[in-house]
């Protein structure tokens, strides 16, 4: 028994009822652009740029970068000699200087940067998944009752710690000043 399924086989009603057929486009400047329901109204987009902060590699590379300058690795890999190369003796400076250099390197890139990069490996299998349901059920980019209520979580936590910052700024100012002591003579 053969069962093979054609365009003419549904029409536009079954469609809306049943099914939520969206249609996919890669792109150069957004990773994907997609078109949900047959409206062509509704289009929904994920940038690059949103993808980058979903996989979390925005903020590690300038992460990464601080923890070099701390700790002079970035003076150390900025002086590493070339191996590619066939002079013999240029090939026995570059090893001789990692071989000088080796401690420090591996101290600097240890569990530490190893569990950073696991967590970078997280994000690029989240990330997927997530633009996926960013399709199929919406996210504040594309629902104005999601946004608003994001708006008033911030609202409410930059009052909060507006008061926290304040009453802080108080009991400095209380410290500083200089009491005279009650029982003192003048």
């Amino acid at each position: 028994m053969n069962s093979d399924l054609l365009l003419d086989d549904f029409d536009l009603e079954e469609i809306n009822a049943d099914y939520l057929p969206i249609a996919i486009d890669p792109g150069r400047k957004s990773v994907l652009t997609a078109v949900t329901g047959s409206d062509s109204r509704k289009v929904k987009r994920c940038s690059i740029k949103e993808y980058y902060h979903l996989t979390g590699s925005i903020k590690y590379p300038a992460k990464l970068q601080r923890l070099k300058d701390q700790h002079n690795i970035t003076d150390i890999e900025s002086r590493i000699p070339s191996n590619k190369t066939s002079s013999l003796a240029q090939y026995r400076a570059y090893t001789e200087y990692i071989f000088n250099n080796l401690d420090a390197l591996f101290n600097f890139y240890d569990h530490h940067t190893s569990r950073d990069r696991f967590f970078l490996y997280q994000g690029r299998q989240r990330a997927p998944e997530s633009m996926i349901n960013m399709l199929l059920h919406g996210t504040s980019k594309y629902n104005r009752r999601k946004r608003n209520k994001k708006k008033k979580i911030d609202k409410k936590r930059k009052k909060k710690n507006k008061k926290k910052s304040k009453g802080k700024k108080k009991l400095q100012k209380m410290k500083n000043v200089v009491r005279p002591n009650k029982f003192e003579q003048y």
